[in-house]
């Protein structure tokens, strides 16, 4: 039974990475996108570090600082489930879940592979931008050892996850209102910011650091490209992984509760 469910899950991300590969202009954009932003970001910051005289910030190097952000927007990118919820959101609205109701799926996991598969094309493209960074910068600026690849990796799906569960939550709202996209355009918009994709959270005032210390907003971004970069030594992750992990749990479970209630409410409109 349980390689049944295995393969059933595995051909819907087999489907949605060759529906990706047909759309493979797709990457190019995200590529463009990450690189644009970090363009920006590098000519503010070189502007700030040459007007102020200074050759650190917060403990971050000029050349740090743009490793740190360029791997940030790439984590950023990878985490974001905005196409599979905009299909779930219209899916709830219209009753096209109802396929999804009589047929012997997760509505949660099934979507969860879309979401993998459609990323898959990104996966690859974003690992040989890393994998050039790599070798472009000096030794031990980003992975200074396998171990911390491998932590990077682990704490990367992680994320991934996290972000999931949080789209997920809200995407269930559907079943109450009948356009959550302001909610899910509202969260993206407050993520660049509070995740450090575009900042790093380090650079916060501590009064702020403090508050975000305790949302699940530092795993989504500054928690793995911190583990790629040293940042977090090695001795300090069992207890981040702990909190992340719990996190997932927690967040697993709101979502979960949201969209029982919601099926319980729903009346099929539209179908």
């Amino acid at each position: 039974m349980t390689s049944i469910i295995r393969l059933k899950y595995l051909a819907v991300l087999r489907m949605n990475w060759i529906q990706a590969l047909e759309y493979r202009a797709n990457a190019l954009v995200g590529l463009i996108a990450i690189l644009s932003g970090l363009f920006i970001e590098y000519q503010i910051w070189g502007l700030i570090f040459e007007t102020q005289g200074i050759s650190s910030v917060k403990g971050f190097t000029f050349s740090g600082l743009m490793v740190f952000i360029f791997l940030s927007i790439i984590v950023g990118q990878l985490k974001s489930s905005w196409h599979t919820s905009g299909e779930m959101i219209e899916g709830i609205r219209t009753g096209d879940i109802n396929k999804y109701l009589i047929r012997p799926v997760s509505y949660f996991w099934y979507h969860f592979m879309m979401f993998i598969g459609y990323n898959s094309l990104y996966y690859i493209v974003y690992a040989a931008m890393i994998t050039g960074l790599v070798l472009f910068m000096p030794s031990g600026t980003l992975f200074p050892s396998v171990f911390h690849m491998l932590g990077f990796l682990l704490s990367l799906c992680v994320s991934v996850y996290l972000s999931y569960c949080i789209y997920y939550t809200m995407i269930c709202f559907a079943f109450w209102f009948g356009e959550v996209r302001s909610l899910v355009v509202a969260y993206n918009l407050a993520m660049i910011i509070l995740s450090g994709q575009y900042i790093p959270i380090r650079l916060f005032p501590d009064n702020v650091l403090r508050i975000i210390d305790w949302t699940p907003f530092r795993y989504l971004v500054d928690f793995p490209v911190s583990i790629a970069t040293g940042l977090i030594p090695p001795s300090e992750w069992p207890s981040a992984f702990g909190y992340a992990i719990a996190w997932c749990v927690v967040i697993s479970l709101v979502s979960s509760m949201v969209y029982r209630l919601g099926i319980r409410s729903y009346e099929a409109y539209g179908s």
